[in-house]
């Protein structure tokens, strides 16, 4: 959520900025539930809109969207089963870290992002990073620039 924040104070947000950014930091945690996460990004989104469509915000929601979440029992994190508000973050899901189990999620519900029909192949993958899963502890922003979604031509990938 750095560079959302700094994308954020550059198109004059505010302190609307660092409000947004805190609050999305408890939703990478596994006890929130699965669409907690998709709802910050909707709500980064949402300020995005209102500071002009801030392009870099609202690719750096789109990344965070994809930030796979801490998991202490080594399962993967269930997928949100709702869809986005925000059209930006339709397709969007997490990844999932190198360290979880692919195949088994914790609560057993969710191992199918929404609008799919299958698992997500390759398992742990994500639209910005489908090579896989990514290392435990990395930071999605800090292996890509580029969202995985449309539109969108900056890239930084180091995969």
């Amino acid at each position: 959520t750095t560079n959302w924040e700094a994308a954020c104070d550059a198109a004059s947000g505010g302190a609307q900025c660092n409000q947004v950014a805190v609050a999305s930091f408890s939703t990478l945690l596994a006890a929130p539930g699965p669409c907690e996460q998709q709802n910050t990004a909707d709500n980064m989104v949402d300020l995005a809109k209102t500071l002009s469509s801030n392009a870099d915000m609202i690719k750096f929601a789109q990344i965070f969207a994809q930030q796979p979440r801490n998991s202490p029992t080594s399962l993967s994190v269930p997928y949100c089963q709702s869809a986005p508000h925000n059209a930006e973050l339709n397709g969007l899901f997490q990844c999932q870290f190198q360290g979880d189990n692919p195949t088994a999620f914790v609560g057993g519900n969710g191992t199918i992002p929404f609008g799919m029909s299958a698992p997500v192949s390759l398992a742990g993958s994500c639209p910005a990073n489908p090579s896989g899963p990514i290392a435990d502890g990395s930071q999605l922003v800090d292996l890509t620039q580029n969202p995985g979604v449309s539109g969108t031509t900056a890239s930084n990938d180091t995969t």
